[in-house]
């Protein structure tokens, strides 16, 4: 019996997708040489091309680390990570705030 009657499923991006993401991030990187080159490092650079960093790490986080697929499962290792960090923190301050006494 031949298994053509069930497609293979394929969950997330293709490879078109990816391509085009190489694309941009390529193209950033381009972008990122011609900031850097052209402008220099003053304030109009360093924001440019801190722009485009933030792009390609939006990128780099959606497409190749799958966020685009599994972001509704990433819910549940951000939401206690960020309860624990403010139950660290909230611990922690009154030894902070007594180090700087001494």
């Amino acid at each position: 019996m031949s298994n053509s009657h069930h497609p293979e499923h394929h969950e997330g991006p293709g490879f078109q997708a990816y391509m085009v993401v190489f694309l941009a991030l390529s193209t950033f990187t381009a972008i990122f040489f011609l900031v850097n080159a052209t402008v220099g490092r003053n304030m109009t650079g360093l924001v440019i091309i801190l722009g485009v960093a933030v792009i390609k790490a939006i990128l780099v986080g959606l497409y190749f680390m799958h966020l685009v697929v599994d972001w509704g499962r990433l819910y549940y290792l951000i939401f206690p990570t960020f309860i624990l960090a403010a139950m660290f923190i909230t611990v922690l301050m009154p030894d902070i705030v007594l180090a700087w006494h001494h």
